[in-house]
């Protein structure tokens, strides 16, 4: 049974790894969205590391290569937002496969200047091998956290749970993709923009803030916030901020699942105590809703039509 994340045997395969003592509920240990570390006094950086696979994570059909390169630093980035930190320094490995020409060299860089320039940070350095017939980037990125880190520990009872953006839209894009289709919501797929902006405002606050990025879909994240902060989550499901395309979608059942499980949104989950003027900064910033309250207890909860019942661990997982 998994102790610190969602229930779920990907998140039990991480447990397994290591003893119970290496997870950790301050960001200095294995757990959250990044790993914290205190060079010296006052100063406060943050680090995270993901891969990205060829046909686990990405399509060459769907996506070009530096289409699919950004897509992976966003998510990188995305993590460092989690915890309240503006990302500084990124190191990329990349798997470039052997048919890959100057030109497409040419791109890759010119994707990750543009991401340089807009997002304020560095590609400070990394190793690039060929591959034969799949392609891969790893990147790990350090981030400056200048106020309160957003642990997953921090949600605390009374606090309301909110999330930024909407929900939905690049689980139905994976499956308009799949079926061989285009649209709207395939470009939120292969093209997400996390609100980058939002996680630094939130630690800027210097309150106890709970945050998570949703990348494994809503109800694994409420999950993973619930067994790291010992509390209870209930959201209702008439807050949730659907994404407006998934109104014309025929299926009602698998749009559903999208909102609820749907993964690679990279937008933020979060809780806290905020004033009303504080709440319309982050408006200002982003889309943010109102979903739900922390509560005593443990595991989460989705209220639907008046009743009130346990909702599962789902979730996009690779």
């Amino acid at each position: 049974m998994n102790k610190f994340f969602a229930p779920g045997t990907e998140f039990s395969l991480i447990e397994k790894m290591f003893g119970d003592d290496r997870f950790r509920r301050d960001g200095r240990g294995l757990g959250d969205d990044t790993f914290l570390f205190e060079p010296k006094p006052g100063v406060l950086w943050a680090v995270t590391s993901d891969a990205s696979s060829e046909g686990v994570h990405y399509r060459l059909d769907w996506a070009t290569p530096e289409k699919a390169l950004r897509k992976a630093l966003l998510a990188n980035l995305s993590d460092i937002n989690a915890m309240g930190g503006r990302s500084r320094h990124a190191f990329l490995n990349l798997g470039a496969r052997s048919e890959w020409e100057s030109v497409t060299f040419e791109k890759l860089g010119a994707v990750l200047r543009e991401l340089e320039k807009e997002r304020r940070f560095e590609v400070s350095g990394g190793d690039t091998i060929r591959t034969t017939d799949t392609s891969f980037f790893s990147f790990t990125v350090l981030g400056e956290v200048e106020g309160l880190p957003l642990l997953r520990s921090n949600c605390q009872p009374d606090h309301r749970v909110y999330v930024s953006g909407y929900l939905g839209g690049s689980a139905a894009g994976l499956r308009l993709l799949q079926k061989g289709e285009r649209g709207v919501l395939t470009d939120l797929h292969l093209s997400p923009e996390p609100p980058l902006e939002l996680g630094p405002f939130l630690g800027g606050l210097n309150k106890q803030v709970a945050a998570i990025d949703i990348s494994d879909g809503l109800s694994s994240e409420l999950w993973h916030l619930s067994r790291q902060s010992r509390c209870g989550l209930r959201v209702d499901w008439e807050k949730l901020p659907v994404h407006p395309e998934l109104g014309t979608w025929d299926n009602k059942k698998e749009a559903r699942d999208f909102v609820l499980n749907g993964g690679e949104e990279y937008q933020l989950l979060f809780s806290g105590d905020f004033s009303s003027d504080e709440l319309s900064r982050m408006r200002m910033i982003t889309p943010v809703a109102e979903i739900g309250i922390v509560e005593k207890g443990e595991g989460v909860f989705l209220t639907e039509n008046g009743k009130t019942s346990p909702l599962t661990a789902g979730g996009f997982s690779h």
